[in-house]
């Protein structure tokens, strides 16, 4: 028995608008949506064209608004924003630019004190054994900081992980 194609309902583009008034996209999203959806890739490559010649498509705008919402709201690191931008289909080279331009102002190593601060509750860092002292860095590593980040954070605050 063939396989039966279905024509996808509507247009790309009245698509492409029924999903950016939910919420943004990068132009690899849409791209992958909308071919999901079974519209034919030239067809969606018009429209995508189109929306980004409107400005309803801009991935650096996309890619400004993530960044400050997973620095700035979640207080994640450098490396994990950068992850999750690529992962969104922000180009590589788009998030890295941004991203370094955060790691200048300075920005990320706030953030990895203001976390450090939080998740320690205040205690003193020398109060806290080494088992907790480890926990506290692994923890800073899977929010995406560096480990010399961490390390240069930790020798500030009166140690290390490693006493």
């Amino acid at each position: 028995m063939p396989i039966k194609q279905v024509k996808p309902a509507g247009s790309p583009e009245a698509s492409a608008f029924r999903l950016l008034g939910r919420r943004d996209y990068s132009r690899q999203e849409l791209l992958r949506k909308l071919t999901g959806k079974g519209f034919l890739a030239g067809e969606v490559e018009r429209v995508l064209v189109k929306f980004e010649s409107l400005g309803l498509l801009d991935d650096r705008k996309l890619a400004r608004r993530l960044v400050d919402y997973y620095s700035g709201e979640k207080l994640w690191g450098p490396q994990k924003v950068f992850q999750k931008l690529v992962q969104r289909g922000i180009p590589a080279e788009c998030a890295r630019d941004l991203i370094d331009g955060e790691e200048e102002n300075g920005k990320a190593s706030e953030r990895l004190r203001k976390v450090l601060h939080l998740k320690s509750k205040g205690q003193d860092f020398h109060s806290l054994s080494p088992p907790e002292k480890r926990r506290l860095a692994n923890y800073l590593r899977q929010r995406g900081y560096g480990w010399n980040d961490i390390w240069e954070a930790l020798q500030e605050i009166g140690g290390s992980v490693e006493e």
